[in-house]
């Protein structure tokens, strides 16, 4: 009889996408296949520390000493930082602890909204046109980033915390005033800002998951925030905040190229296992009349609670939630594709 991995599934962390972070590694240990695996729960304090959660409570776990040989694979549950910028992913390899989902590098690129756009346009990927400074650029060239807004975004725009997930922090500011405004109040939170085009046209997503060393797009989905004005927060975790239609309704060329573009921006990116890439469809067209794709961001550790996007297209393909988390965890023991 094979012997069970042995999986820890780590929750929680210190981020502002902790509650999240605790449905989605929920949903994962509750769907881990008994006859696999020893699954257990890992709970990152907000304090980073690491707590086992047992019957009668938590038991704090030394994965520096005697823990470090406990579990057989982690399974990264952390949305936000420290568990989805490479942080968490560079000290389990650091101790030699097998982990799933994208390595160091890639994670921190990923995160990291500038540096993810700088790839996509380095590799002839169309994404959105952006301006990005910190608290201390701010403060002391405000009249000259207003200007490059000015000329090179134009508004309405979009404004968003560089290493942050799930829309935390993101607002669509109308002018220079409202830009001003917004960036006054928030730069005391998030100190590195990105001023990023608007795009006019609707939202789509396209999951990836890596199934026998081949790199799988599930269906796009096209999504109707319901609860705001773009897919926020609200809209993604709240009951009815947003609608999912998966396939896609756009034509079959367009959802071909949005599934196309999430591979590769998998690959440039360098992901492994699993991503999930943002995608509008713009209401311009190209010379040849058709509508201009760009890509927003790419998610290494896609949401998996009840509303969630990617377990749900996987279904749409006839893979249910213990399959996908089963071809999670094989992408974790080979390389990259």
């Amino acid at each position: 009889m094979k012997k069970k991995m042995k999986i820890g599934v780590l929750v929680g962390g210190p981020s502002s996408e902790r509650a999240v972070s605790l449905i989605t590694g929920k949903a994962i240990f509750d769907n881990l296949n008994r006859k696999k695996y020893l699954p257990s729960l890992i709970e990152m304090g907000k304090d980073s520390s690491f707590n086992l959660i047992i019957k009668k409570g938590k038991k704090k776990l030394d994965f520096l000493n005697k823990d470090r040989k406990r579990f057989d694979l982690i399974f990264i549950a952390l949305h936000g930082t420290p568990g989805e910028d490479g942080t968490v992913q560079g000290m389990l390899e650091m101790l030699g602890i097998p982990y799933t989902g994208s390595e160091t590098m890639s994670s921190a690129i990923s995160m990291n909204k500038v540096f993810s756009a700088q790839i996509y346009h380095a590799n002839d990927l169309p994404s959105p046109v952006f301006v990005n400074f910190k608290k201390n650029g701010w403060k002391e060239y405000k009249d000259k980033i207003l200007q490059d807004v000015s000329e090179k975004v134009g508004y309405p725009a979009v404004i968003k915390p560089v290493d942050q997930g799930s829309a935390v922090g993101v607002s669509i500011v109308r002018n220079e005033e409202e830009l001003v405004k917004f960036v006054d109040k928030t730069i005391k939170k998030f100190t590195w800002l990105m001023i990023q085009e608007f795009i006019n046209g609707q939202e789509a997503t396209c999951g990836i998951i890596e199934k026998e060393s081949q790199i799988l797009p599930f269906p796009p989905t096209r999504i109707v925030a319901n609860l705001g004005e773009f897919y926020d927060y609200k809209s993604k975790y709240s009951k009815g905040g947003s609608t999912h239609i998966c396939p896609a309704d756009f034509s079959e060329e367009i959802n071909t190229k949005i599934q196309n573009l999430a591979i590769s921006a998998h690959r440039v990116l360098g992901c492994r296992g699993m991503s999930r890439t943002d995608i509008f469809v713009s209401n311009k067209k190209d010379a040849q009349g058709a509508k201009k794709l760009y890509i927003i961001e790419t998610n290494t550790i896609p949401g998996m609670t009840p509303t969630s996007l990617f377990p749900e297209a996987a279904g749409k393909i006839g893979i249910d939630f213990g399959e996908m988390l089963d071809l999670i965890i094989e992408a974790s023991l080979y390389d990259k594709p």
